[in-house]
């Protein structure tokens, strides 16, 4: 029996093998197998209620608390009964059981937590569980989950490691949502219009939230002045500092000129006459490879620079491309790095990716290999990346997240990007300025992907900053 974590992904892996028969929350294969799923989890950890002593029952608010369970019971979720009623019937019955979960610590836990319930050792030790890992939804990836060779022992210490942190960050966020919410509560002398509560992840979120917010409001803006200079060709050097020993009357502690006289001052010296000097100059040439792959959190950031996506928005375009559309790998992931076995299948992938992205794809030399390909630095899940699968109909958000994707991932084939990184310095009197650009030699991967946030420099804040800008050869 094929146990996994959501209803879609057992519709696929029995599309994969053959179905013989569709049944209420599982399929029954032309091999005689059955695959089924969770749904989430179909067990919860229960209320205070069902751990309380009766002295603590009979107490009122803050003499209630700690509510410490010892042990922690599982509880079948009502609205999923009749769904965990199929898994536990089909668990039992099974000779072998494949745990095809999610592959994170959550999912681990998802499938081990019902395989237990069910009154069987998720290690195997009742009868055989064994692990698939399915990184994404499309043929070539089940083959390569499915295969004898891929498959592992559910008992092993990797997967026995992730289940017991799942299951300790369940735990963990029963004792202090429960605990901390009551706590709270019971501590506030007045009526709520709405339930306060408390969470291990939620409760510092909201400070960080509320404190950036207290930052912007009590932000207290500053003019500044930069003195700039326009070389005939159009080159703009920025006031920098006063050369060392200099008088730093008019200038803050960050070294910003805040005094207008002084930024005046400095105009009118350079516009009758007084001469520049060159102090510096160098022009060195440099590789710079393409970025790593996305995971979530830099596809999130990624399409909200470039198409103003939420990261709601982002995460349920991709969700769709990873379990309906079957064209992106695995979407949960805090990786960037690709195992390097996959880089064997790269041809196959960029032939996929060929349909729409033609002359980029064939552009592409899946020879190349960059830093992404690591086994050292793959988690649980590998980045992002597309499947070579092709669909049909995607929405205007689908379709802007995947060719980010694809983009990306078609980049790790193109050369490096060379450029020239110049640096000008030059000494006007007692004031320094300075200028920097980048002149492109190979443009190599950008003539796939171009990130948006790919300098990660703070932009200037113009609104407070005064441009005094003078012409000078």
């Amino acid at each position: 029996m094929i146990l996994t974590e959501k209803p879609d992904v057992a519709k696929h892996v029995a599309e994969f093998f053959g179905i013989e028969q569709k049944l209420k929350g599982a399929y029954r294969l032309k091999n005689g197998d059955w695959v089924t799923y969770n749904v989430g989890h179909l067990l919860d950890l229960g209320t205070p209620e069902d751990y309380m002593s009766e002295a603590q029952k009979a107490a009122r608010g803050f003499a209630q608390l700690p509510i410490l369970p010892k042990p922690f019971r599982h509880f079948p979720d009502p609205e999923k009964l009749e769904q965990l009623k199929t898994v536990v019937k089909l668990l039992k019955e099974a000779d072998i059981i494949v745990n095809a979960g999610d592959i994170d610590r959550e999912g681990q836990w998802i499938a081990d937590e019902v395989i237990a319930y069910a009154g069987i050792d998720p290690a195997g030790a009742t009868k055989p569980v064994e692990r698939v890992l399915i990184r994404a939804n499309n043929d070539a990836s089940l083959r390569t989950a499915f295969d004898p060779s891929n498959r592992r022992k559910n008992g092993e210490a990797e997967f026995v490691h992730r289940r017991t942190a799942g299951q300790a960050r369940s735990e963990a966020d029963w004792l202090v949502g429960m605990n901390g919410s009551r706590g709270v509560r019971s501590r506030i002398a007045a009526r709520l219009d709405t339930t306060l509560s408390v969470g291990r992840v939620q409760t510092p979120t909201l400070g960080l939230v509320v404190q950036r917010e207290l930052d912007i409001q009590n932000f207290k803006s500053l003019t500044y002045y930069v003195p700039e200079v326009v070389l005939l060709n159009g080159r703009v050097l920025t006031w920098s500092s006063h050369v060392e020993g200099a008088s730093m009357q008019g200038i803050d502690a960050e070294g910003r000129i805040i005094d207008l006289r002084v930024a005046e001052a400095i105009v009118a010296r350079i516009n009758a006459g007084q001469i520049g000097q060159v102090t510096a100059f160098t022009a060195i040439e440099r590789e710079q490879a393409p970025p790593l792959p996305f995971n979530l959190a830099k596809l999130q950031s990624e399409m909200s620079a470039r198409c103003a996506m939420s990261a709601k928005e982002t995460s349920a375009a991709t969700q769709s491309l990873y379990q309906t559309r079957k064209m992106v790998s695995y979407v949960g992931t805090d990786c960037q790095y690709l195992p390097s076995s996959m880089h064997t299948e790269a041809s196959q992938v960029l032939k996929g990716l060929s349909a729409s992205y033609l002359k980029l794809a064939s552009g592409a030399n899946p020879k190349i290999r960059y830093a992404c390909w690591n086994d050292a630095k793959v988690s649980a899940h590998h980045a992002i990346i597309p499947t070579g699968e092709q669909a049909q109909g995607l929405s205007n958000y689908e379709r802007k997240v995947f060719d980010a994707i694809a983009r990306r991932y078609m980049a790790q084939f193109y050369p490096k990007h060379v450029f020239l990184d110049s640096r000008l310095e030059a000494q006007y009197g007692e004031d320094l300025f300075k200028s920097s650009w980048k002149t492109t030699q190979v443009l190599g991967w950008k003539a796939v992907d171009a990130p948006v946030d790919e300098d990660h420099s703070e932009a200037a804040d113009m609104e407070n900053k005064m441009a005094m800008r003078m012409r000078h050869p």
